[in-house]
């Protein structure tokens, strides 16, 4: 029996795509630490086309997407930030434990995951060979190249698991598929990633990658790369050798394509080894499970992070009503799979939308009676989760506007209240099968409401609390420096007593107390930088000039460096102390950021080898008007003739990339603040910097 094709799309759109507990386990663990970068994560969220599906739908939805398509993982990353991934990991935990398709048991997924994985690589090296301009989007596009099987796996079940029965290749599969379903795998995922608001290119290359090599080689390069990076894969064993000759088209033969096929899966099966998941010399889909030891400690894992976090919008830094308003918006989106909702408060006797960027402004003129008890958005405000658009008679006329107005097929009104008042109700646009689907999760949508209700109803204390202090803007900028230098100074303490009582248990205290003098001078540092914050910026200036002693400051910025900065170990950091060297009135802490700058800048440019010189000259210029000239030399590649131009511009670099150049727009600002000048040269030979002060005793 044939199962319409649109009724498979409704439940699509409620779908949560199956993901690897192991690949699941080390993502939580990684956003629960501090110092984790988006490339760690990026890493992870890579290896796994479901959490990269998820991840992929999230960032492209009308609540984060910037006006284009993001098509690499990076993009999607920086868009929706670490603490959205790390509430994305946890649901998408949640549905991989509870949901329908862990029911069935005769299914590994590892099989799906590791083909997924290797075309996703294959299809990055074969980029690199055929100078493809973005190898990440064709690492993406192959990772997500057999997403519509994880989606029929999910939606269909066991129906489509006995399709692998007597399994003899893709395009028998694809067969089966359009017989039972009307359409097949690649059609599926075409619509996910259209769905996504993803690039017709990108859409393509998922649609056709089971075509034929003599119709793909017209197509877009990255079809062609995702085609074959699949056709590589399924025919690693036989069958390349029949497609020499159009593999001359593309300038590769059998050799070179196996070749390239080895390294791909010696990579995947590398990532496979660190996640723990034994997988045989020949995964096929209905052999033993191979992710079943990884399901307790996930559901641990999960445990441990349910309470406070289950259904939470996302919380930002930022206390303003709109804030509070969009992460509302953003975590239903999130939690429902909505393409768009409204919250709507009262104002004026009725209630009315708040709008954004997202919605549509018409839709602010709607106003509603907060005590009509034929709207669902009314009684969602008294209180009541709603729903609407069943298309009877006598459904409310409002209500139904919004509905239209948002675009689903139901209209699912949830309240909005903090601690018993009243605040608003929240409008979400689902289609029927969401409907069904959360119909039966009355406690998720209780949960949800509630803290939707929360995060509302702290920003509205928090303006109401804060209304009087901001009528004096100056006074309000002031109150916020001494509780960001009050709360960075408790730290700081901890660590200096800390400093002392390692000094008291050393065993020789001579060498190792310089060391720690040194560490504490640089925590003395940072909190004088705190501490400036509280004063207008002229009193910080003037309080901040003392003799300084060049030699001595220089001396003990080497030592310090050298201990606290792995990267300056290959590095030869020259510095003859100049004799009779006068003191120079100068603010040290930003003389010291100034030679650190240029210093770190030097080893980047060089790659952690080579040497540094650092040099100090007395300019006699008359009475009162002595300079001191410093010098930074280093033997690296060179800057380019526009950075040089731009100095002061933070710009992108052959030293480190954007930071390096970001840095040497800082020591243009504090040179500039020393009452100072900034010359630079450089060549093939390497990059020259002098800085010259005035005395100023």
């Amino acid at each position: 029996m044939q199962i319409d094709a649109l009724d498979i799309h409704k439940r699509l759109t409620t779908a949560r795509l199956p993901s690897l507990p192991q690949v699941l386990l080390e993502l939580m663990a990684l956003c629960d630490r501090d110092d984790v970068g988006m490339a760690e994560i990026g890493a992870v969220v890579g290896k796994d086309a479901g959490i990269a599906a998820r991840v992929v739908g999230i960032a492209n939805s009308p609540y984060y997407r910037p006006g284009r398509g993001l098509e690499t993982i990076d993009q999607c990353l920086a868009v929706l930030g670490t603490t959205t991934i790390r509430r994305l990991a946890l649901n998408q935990s949640v549905a991989e434990l509870f949901g329908r398709f862990q029911k069935s048991r005769a299914c590994d997924l590892g099989y799906f995951w590791f083909h997924g994985l290797s075309v996703a690589v294959t299809a990055r090296k074969l980029a690199e060979r055929l100078r493809y301009g973005n190898v990440d989007e064709a690492y993406l596009a192959g990772l997500l190249h057999d997403v519509g099987q994880l989606a029929l796996l999910t939606t269909e079940g066991d129906r489509y698991l006995d399709m692998f029965r007597n399994f003899t290749g893709e395009q028998e599969l694809m067969r089966r598929e359009q017989e039972a379903f009307g359409l097949t795998h690649a059609e599926v995922g075409a619509w996910l990633a259209e769905r996504w608001s993803l690039h017709a290119i990108f859409v393509d290359s998922l649609l056709y990658h089971h075509e034929t090599v003599e119709r793909v080689k017209q197509a877009h390069p990255l079809v062609q790369i995702v085609m074959l990076a699949n056709l590589f894969n399924a025919q690693a064993d036989n069958g390349l050798a029949a497609q020499e000759t159009d593999l001359a088209f593309w300038n590769l033969d059998t050799p070179q394509v196996l070749e390239l096929l080895e390294a791909a899966q010696t990579e995947a099966r590398a990532i496979a080894a660190e996640l723990g998941i034994e997988l045989p010399l020949r995964p096929a889909p209905l052999a033993a499970t191979s992710t079943e030891d990884a399901t307790p400690t996930l559901a641990e894992a999960v445990a441990q992070r349910m309470e406070g976090m289950l259904g939470q919008p996302e919380m930002t830094t930022t206390p303003e009503i709109d804030a509070a308003l969009l992460d509302i918006r953003r975590g239903a989106s999130m939690l429902f799979g909505a393409r768009a909702c409204a919250v709507f408060t009262p104002e004026n006797a009725g209630l009315h939308w708040q709008g954004g960027q997202d919605h549509d402004p018409r839709g602010e003129e709607i106003a509603i009676d907060p005590a009509d008890p034929r709207s669902r958005i009314a009684l969602a405000f008294q209180g009541r989760i709603g729903l609407a658009g069943h298309k009877v008679a006598g459904e409310h006329l409002a209500d139904m506007q919004v509905l239209r107005l948002l675009g689903g097929e139901r209209l699912l009104c949830l309240p909005l209240a903090f601690e018993g008042d009243a605040l608003g109700a929240l409008a979400i646009g689902i289609d029927v099968a969401s409907l069904e689907h959360f119909a039966r999760k009355q406690v998720l949508l209780h949960t949800f409401s509630r803290e939707a209700g929360r995060r509302l109803g702290l920003a509205v204390r928090m303006r109401e609390q804060t209304a009087g202090v901001l009528r004096d803007a100056a006074e309000a900028q002031q109150l916020h420096a001494r509780k960001l230098v009050h709360e960075a100074n408790n730290p700081l303490g901890v660590i200096r007593n800390y400093l002392a009582v390692l000094r008291q248990q050393l065993a020789n205290p001579e060498q190792a107390g310089k060391d720690l003098d040194l560490v504490e001078e640089e925590l003395r540092r940072v909190g004088r930088i705190l501490q400036r914050m509280r004063e207008p910026a002229s009193a910080a200036v003037a309080s901040a000039q003392a003799k300084v002693n060049l030699n001595t400051l220089i001396r003990d910025a080497v030592r310090f460096w050298r201990m606290g900065k792995p990267e300056l170990r290959g590095i030869d950091i020259a510095y003859a102390a100049t004799p009779d060297l006068p003191p120079i009135a100068t603010d040290a802490d930003k003389l010291k950021q100034v030679l650190s700058n240029l210093v770190f800048n030097a080893a980047e440019a060089m790659g952690g080898r080579g040497r540094i010189e650092l040099g100090a000259t007395l300019w006699r210029a008359g009475r009162d008007g002595n300079t001191l000239e410093i010098s930074v030399r280093d033997h690296g590649p060179g800057m380019s003739a526009e950075m040089l131009e731009n100095l002061e511009r933070p710009k992108s670099t052959g030293k480190g990339g954007e930071h390096a150049g970001l840095g040497l727009a800082i020591v243009t600002t504090l040179v500039g603040e020393l009452g100072g000048s900034l010359q630079c040269a450089t060549g093939s030979s390497g990059t020259h910097f002098k800085i010259s002060l005035p005395i100023g005793i």
